[in-house]
């Protein structure tokens, strides 16, 4: 009976090697295939790109926000493993650096959110192959792009309503942002400026009291 158990386990360890195997020897060619037979197109970093993945493994269609993009490999976010918390801040972000035109490339972006938010690096970021990637840019994101393809998604719809170009204006012709305020924010911002106090006037009340811990 011993032998026969041994005997069994060995079979079954060399039937699940084998099958591994043939997983990534599957995989391997078909990646080969691809990169050798079609034009490996790079997406916009920064752009949120929406389709499929010939190499998925627990998601055929992600919704990446692309951290970088090279003919190899392109990493990004996939915001389909995040929780609807971690969702509505990265819209917050992005709607923020990108009305403030802030630039930062994609070092920077990664260690800020592993600074703010690590849980979305832990749970959302992966590393694709780029030429086994059919997608298209469905939110423009922190990029500037002029046609975006429609989705379904309701978080993308709803980041696109965020950065529409009349809450969110760049100035292209002469390269500086341009941020548009709502009239009553800038009624508003208008209005403080006119009744703001200079520093050099301000005064400073003096203590009731000393404080208690010194010595007279």
């Amino acid at each position: 009976m011993a032998k026969d158990r041994v005997a069994f386990c060995l079979n079954f360890c060399k039937a699940k090697l084998m099958l591994r195997f043939f997983h990534w020897l599957v995989n391997k060619l078909r990646f080969r295939r691809l990169a050798l037979s079609s034009h490996v197109y790079l997406l916009e970093q920064f752009s949120i790109c929406q389709g499929s993945y010939s190499n998925w493994k627990h998601d055929p269609r992600p919704v990446i926000f692309v951290m970088y993009s090279g003919t190899t490999y392109t990493h990004g976010i996939n915001v389909n493993y995040l929780n609807s918390s971690d969702k509505a801040w990265l819209a917050r972000t992005l709607y923020l650096l990108k009305r403030g035109h802030q630039i930062l490339d994609g070092v920077a972006m990664y260690r800020f959110f592993k600074l703010k938010r690590y849980n979305i690096i832990k749970t959302a970021y992966r590393v694709y192959f780029t030429a086994l990637l059919n997608v298209k840019p469905v939110c423009s994101g922190l990029a500037i792009i002029k046609h975006v393809y429609p989705s379904t998604n309701p978080w993308i719809a709803q980041l696109n309503e965020m950065l529409k170009a009349e809450e969110v204006s760049v100035n292209l012709t002469e390269g500086r942002p341009q941020i548009a305020y709502d009239p009553a924010e800038l009624q508003t911002r208008v209005m403080q400026a006119v009744n703001s106090v200079p520093i050099q006037a301000k005064s400073v009340a003096p203590y009731a009291q000393k404080a208690t811990w010194l010595r007279k």
